[in-house]
């Protein structure tokens, strides 16, 4: 087949497939591109010669199982485009929930007394043992470790309505 006889199919038959292809795909673009595919498709062809004595028959099945690809692909996509928004907007939610339960761990941490406080941030933010934090502050372990029960205590109590809170205590201290 010649680039001549090519361009006479391609001006006879364009227009009509991609009225074809819309009224599947309803989008005029993708009609569009779905037939400039299947005349570029048939272009590389090699065994043309079979083909162009029921060139139309050819061009409207190949445009149909275009479509169908397209429309299946395109539903693929809208899947993975609501799960990904779903999962967007899950984990800005999860985010902004840890903020809050931070937010209100050190609140909590905030209203301890003084020396509690300091005994606990050596604790837990410095990693220093009972007896590094009792050489430290001068004062002896059994006194550290009473402070940090109260400190316990205490959180345990302001925290103790928010289960995920003192889990988030535990993961952050503990973990």
């Amino acid at each position: 087949m010649t680039k001549k006889e090519y361009q006479i199919l391609f001006e006879t038959h364009y227009s009509k497939m991609c009225r074809y292809a819309f009224a599947i795909v309803q989008d005029h673009d993708e009609a569009e591109d779905v037939v400039q595919t299947v005349f570029v498709d048939f272009w590389k062809k090699e065994d043309k010669e079979s083909i162009t004595a029921n060139f139309e028959n050819y061009l409207i099945r190949a445009v149909k199982f275009k479509c169908i690809d397209f429309q299946r692909k395109l539903v693929v996509k809208r899947k993975y485009e609501a799960e990904a928004i779903h999962e967007q907007s899950h984990t800005e939610e999860v985010e902004d929930n840890q903020d809050e339960m931070k937010q209100l761990l050190h609140k909590a941490i905030s209203e301890l007394p003084e020396k509690t406080k300091e005994v606990f941030m050596m604790s837990k933010l410095d990693g220093l043992s009972y007896k590094e934090i009792a050489e430290s502050l001068e004062i002896s372990p059994k006194t550290v470790e009473n402070q940090m029960g109260r400190a316990f205590k205490h959180l345990r109590e302001k925290l103790k309505k928010n289960p995920a809170l003192m889990a988030l205590l535990i993961f952050i201290f503990f973990g």
